[in-house]
C-alpha cells in the first residue's frame, strides 16, 4: 500500500478501525516498534507507546496534508508519545534492549479496536492534539501557540485605546468650539 493509499484509509470515517490499524501497522509497524524499543528499551512500555501512536496518528492524520511526509510524521508522532511515556512514568531507558519482538501486531491490535475501548481511544486521541503549525507534534519543551482568543488581546487593547484617544479628542475640539464662534458667521452684541 501506498502512503497515499494509506493516508486516504486512515483519513476516511468509513474504515473502521479494526482496518485502518491493521493497515497503519503493517506498513509502519515494526519502523514505529523499532523508534519505541529504542527509545523505551522495555517491551511493555513499546507495546503500549505504540499502540497509543496508532490510536493518536488515526485521531489526527488529517495534520497530514503531504503522502510523502507521511513517514516522518508517524516517527515524529511515535517520539512525542514516547517522551509522553517517559516523562508520566519517571522512567529512564535501561542500557540493554529486549530481543524479542514477537507478539507485537497482535498484542497492539488488540489494544486499539475494541469496543470497549473508545474511551481510551478519544483520552489518547485529546492527550495527543499538540501540533505545530506544519501538522508535525510539538516536542517536549517546546512553546505552545497561544490558542482562543488570548492573542487578540493586544489588539483589542490597542484599539481599546485608539477609541478612548479619539473620543478624548473630540470631547476637546468640541469644547474648543463651543466657546468661539463659528468661523462664517456674525456673533450676536449684547446691549446694556
Amino acid at each position: 500500500m501506498t502512503d497515499r493509499d494509506l493516508l486516504l484509509t486512515l483519513s476516511s470515517s468509513g474504515t473502521p478501525p479494526q482496518v485502518a490499524y491493521a493497515a497503519l501497522l503493517e506498513n509502519y509497524g515494526e519502523e514505529l516498534y523499532r523508534c519505541c524499543i529504542l527509545a523505551l528499551a522495555d517491551r511493555d512500555a513499546a507495546h503500549v507507546v505504540l499502540r497509543d501512536v496508532l490510536i493518536a496518528s488515526r485521531a489526527h492524520i488529517g495534520k497530514v496534508k503531504d503522502p510523502d511526509r507521511l513517514r516522518d510524521w508517524l516517527h515524529a508522532m511515535a517520539k512525542a508519545e514516547c517522551a509522553r511515556h517517559r516523562a508520566a512514568t519517571g522512567a529512564f531507558p535501561p542500557s540493554g534492549l529486549p530481543g524479542s519482538t514477537e507478539m507485537v501486531r497482535c498484542r497492539v491490535l488488540n489494544g486499539t479496536a475494541g469496543p470497549e475501548l473508545d474511551g481510551y481511544r478519544a483520552h489518547v486521541a485529546a492527550r495527543a492534539d499538540d501540533f505545530r503549525r506544519d501538522g508535525f507534534p510539538r516536542r517536549a519543551g517546546e512553546p505552545a501557540p497561544l490558542r482562543g482568543l488570548f492573542p487578540l488581546v493586544p489588539v483589542g487593547l490597542a484599539l481599546l485605546g485608539a477609541l478612548l484617544l479619539l473620543t478624548l479628542a473630540g470631547v476637546v475640539l468640541s469644547d474648543d468650539a463651543a466657546f468661539g464662534p463659528v468661523p462664517g458667521t456674525v456673533a450676536p452684541q449684547i446691549r446694556r
